[in-house]
């Protein structure tokens, strides 16, 4: 699946949810991943523990050479937050 979406350049989304396993899919140059908090969807926050993996995770995947990450844990706080640690990791 993630080739024949590749062939047409449809990026795949990669997804944190709590109900899903959480494997960041690299099917061409682009990633695009959404957050949406874990375990309390839409509420959660992530650890900057978390964050700096996720930031690990896709610099480990070579084929990707810019990624989209988007906080849809916004029902409070945390989304907001989060993409402001998420600068500040990718800068260091």
């Amino acid at each position: 699946m993630y080739d024949k979406l590749a062939e047409r350049k449809i990026i795949f989304c990669s997804v944190s949810h709590p109900t899903i396993p959480e494997t960041i899919v690299a099917n061409g140059e682009v990633a695009y991943i959404r957050l949406h908090g874990t375990p309390d969807m839409f509420y959660s926050d992530y650890s900057h523990e978390y964050l700096s993996n996720l930031k690990a995770s896709i610099i480990k995947k070579r084929k990707i050479k810019k990624a989209y990450i988007y906080f849809n844990n916004t029902a409070g706080t945390a989304g907001i937050l989060n993409a402001l640690q998420l600068v500040q990791i990718v800068k260091e």
